[in-house]
């Protein structure tokens, strides 16, 4: 924890600082369609995420978020990326 996501490229970027995990919760165990229950989504979050299905976060800096944006990890690891890139 502790780490810092940032929204898009540049020095004003908008940033968030990671606080905590979120344990999942029991919605993950649904399939968003037919709300009919998935439990391979949960066993998958289990095994791949020890549980947790987010995080929580405190906005550090604010500015404008867009559609595509890349989004990264302050210690260099690019985490999303717009498609085609």
């Amino acid at each position: 924890m502790g780490g810092v996501l940032s929204f898009g490229e540049g020095d004003d970027a908008p940033a968030i600082t990671v606080t905590m995990r979120d344990v999942r919760c029991s919605m993950v165990n649904l399939d968003p369609d037919s709300a009919s229950p998935a439990p391979e989504v949960m066993k998958a979050v289990v095994r791949a995420h020890q549980n947790t299905a987010g995080i929580y976060g405190t906005v550090t800096r604010i500015g404008r978020l867009e559609v595509g944006q890349a989004i990264m990890l302050h210690d260099g690891v690019v985490k999303a990326s717009p498609p085609g890139r």
